[in-house]
């Protein structure tokens, strides 16, 4: 009878993906993220990174920079979502009140949320954006407006011309769809 010993533990990877509530905000650049890996190369990381389903749901400019310094992950450096806390408000609250995003990269914030959750109240959707419903109001009007205007494009183009259109855009309709193209 042979016994076997265990051999040593793997080492986890701890490569994660990003989240795509997280990837509604950009990333830092520049001198402002050099600063956060010279950060975490002196002081490693001081609040860990929250994961959510797998993924990074906050902490993503963390990982990068700490991945950049050569930081040595361990399981302390993450924490997991509690189930009782919403995603989308948690990447919300960290978020809008620590980034200085402009005015065209907030209403673009505000139409993703208004496309992902289309029947939100603007007030709801001012909450998730941290800004105010009249604001949410003019960005779902400029998108109405849009849609109304590639309406009466498309009425005026020929039968050609609409097949030309949808052949051209083939790749962005099926993602759209979440279709892969064949």
């Amino acid at each position: 009878m042979s016994i076997l010993k265990p051999g040593p533990m793997p080492m986890p990877s701890f490569e994660y993906d990003f989240h795509e509530l997280a990837n509604e905000y950009p990333l830092i650049e520049g001198d402002e993220f050099d600063s956060l890996v010279e950060d975490i190369r002196k002081h490693g990381i001081l609040e860990p990174i929250m994961l959510y389903a797998g993924k990074i749901l906050d902490g993503r400019n963390r990982y990068r920079a700490a991945k950049e310094s050569g930081h040595r992950f361990t399981a302390c450096d993450f924490k997991h979502l509690l189930g009782s806390i919403d995603p989308e408000e948690y990447v919300s609250s960290r978020n809008d009140h620590r980034r200085n995003l402009d005015n065209k990269a907030k209403r673009a914030l505000i139409e993703r949320k208004i496309n992902r959750h289309p029947d939100a109240s603007d007030t709801k959707i001012g909450k998730l954006c941290c800004c105010d419903k009249k604001t949410v109001k003019s960005v779902r009007d400029e998108m109405k407006k849009r849609v109304e205007e590639f309406r009466e494009g498309w009425a005026k183009l020929s039968t050609l011309q609409r097949q030309e259109f949808a052949d051209s855009k083939r790749g962005e309709i099926l993602a759209a769809l979440g279709i892969s193209p064949a």
